[in-house]
């Protein structure tokens, strides 16, 4: 392994721990079952929504791992789209950057973060910290991730989990949005006219 490969197997794990301690203390201190991801009896567009965000996340988790170990054997099978060192140090803290960002949503979010849609549960409106800039930090942090995969080990399978994914995710905040106003109303329209989707004017 390359110092690289280290350095990103690092930020994996992070990552990893992060999402699984969240879930774990929510179960564990409030009683919470967070992980409803294409689970329970949910309109199909919902559901398929998040099974493709399921399906594409794990496809993204398991290139990732792959790249770690294996790059240099897939690189001789793929190909790079581009080699320069700088992409691949730049990769590094743009994952690092993505990794930061998400636990950090997940700590502002409290006990009212979910892994896909709740429908059986009414939770509070987050609107602090890190949301006053983002109104789903926890997504721009998937979309570094993603972005910094691909600078890291640019090849057409990072290129490719990078586009799915990103449409992904996509298209599940449009359906959490529908989700939030239905919970909310006028309270989250007013936020989502003051916050942005994702950073800046987006």
């Amino acid at each position: 392994m390359h110092t690289t490969d280290i350095i990103s197997l690092v930020l994996l794990i992070i990552f990893g721990a992060g999402y699984i301690i969240k879930l774990v203390l929510l179960k564990k201190n409030d009683k919470i079952n967070a992980s409803v991801l294409a689970k329970g009896n949910k309109d199909f567009s919902i559901y398929s929504t998040e099974m493709f965000v399921r399906i594409s996340s794990s496809l993204w988790l398991l290139i990732w791992i792959s790249e770690i170990i294996f790059h240099t054997q897939i690189s001789s099978i793929v190909g790079f789209l581009f080699i320069n060192t700088y992409s691949t140090y730049i990769g590094i803290i743009i994952t690092a950057l993505g990794v930061g960002i998400f636990i950090l949503a997940t700590i502002f979010m409290k006990n009212s973060w979910r892994v896909g849609i709740d429908k059986n549960t009414k939770t509070s409106l987050v609107t602090g910290g890190i949301y006053k800039f983002s109104r789903n930090p926890a997504f721009v942090g998937f979309d570094l991730m993603f972005i910094g995969l691909f600078a890291t080990y640019p090849n057409i399978l990072t290129l490719s989990v990078l586009i799915v994914n990103i449409f992904a995710f996509h298209l599940l905040i449009l359906q959490e949005e529908k989700h939030l106003f239905s919970m909310f109303g006028n309270e989250y329209e007013v936020y989502k006219r003051r916050v942005p989707r994702y950073l800046l004017i987006f």
